[in-house]
């Protein structure tokens, strides 16, 4: 038994070792190298270590919303290719680190995207009262200013779409499995061959064609992405631009 008891303590410190350059500091700095949606980013630190973070406090639009795409190029010009400070807050249910991201100029990059009416207040994480109120404050501005995603008749929280989009897909995947059941029963008793062979020719028609309309639509998105990496470089240098400027006119 105390050898067992020794086991169990020395595995735990053996996860505690390999958790704790993310969990020991409550600050991680270094360059994001990638930007997935309006909240997500990946971070190299000073190690070479990769974080993967999700920004707290906020909910951005996901693809298939409006503003998803204009909430991912926001995030990409403000910290894209540029040394942050994440502010660790917690970890969110997937146990992804969830922080507050300060980019160079010193905004806080989850602010000023609720602030551009570009994301959601998230509720449900844990935040004190003064940061709640600034936040609170934030997205009372952009709706009265009907700022982004607020700028519409009728908006639905990103958390609400994906639950919408889940049941759907559920929906769905019951009625094709309907859909296939049945027509197993159909191929099972059939006793012509010729329809058979026409059904299956049906089927590899249609499997080409969604191959090839797949196709097209990656070579489009890849198209829209490179479009949106050269407007974000185009912005990119034009705030290292003014930023150089206002360096230029300040008094020495």
């Amino acid at each position: 038994m105390a050898h067992l008891a020794e086991r169990v303590l020395l595995a735990g410190m053996a996860w505690l070792s390999l958790v704790a350059p993310v969990w020991a500091n409550d600050t991680i700095q270094g360059q994001i190298v990638k930007v997935a949606g309006g909240d997500t980013v990946t971070l190299i630190d000073a190690q070479q270590r990769e974080h993967q973070l999700r920004l707290a406090f906020i909910d951005a639009p996901v693809p298939g919303q409006p503003f998803a795409d204009e909430a991912q190029s926001a995030l990409s010009a403000m910290v894209l290719g540029r040394q942050v400070t994440a502010q660790v807050r917690g970890r969110d249910q997937d146990g992804i680190a969830a922080v507050e991201v300060v980019e160079p100029h010193g905004h806080v990059v989850n602010l000023e995207l609720v602030r551009r009416g570009l994301a959601w207040c998230d509720y449900f994480d844990a935040q004190n009262q003064p940061d709640r109120e600034q936040y609170q404050a934030a997205l009372s501005g952009a709706q009265q200013a009907r700022q982004g995603l607020w700028s519409q008749d009728r908006v639905e929280a990103p958390r609400d779409f994906r639950a919408r989009v889940s049941q759907h897909l559920r929906w769905w995947l019951y009625a094709v499995a309907g859909l296939a059941g049945y027509t197993l029963l159909g191929l099972v008793f059939s006793v012509y061959d010729k329809r058979i062979s026409a059904w299956i020719q049906r089927q590899d028609q249609i499997t080409k064609e969604s191959a090839e309309a797949y196709r097209k639509a990656r070579m489009q998105a890849e198209a829209e992405q490179a479009e949106r990496d050269r407007t974000r470089e185009i912005a990119n240098r034009e705030m290292d631009r003014l930023a150089a400027e206002r360096r230029r006119r300040e008094p020495t």
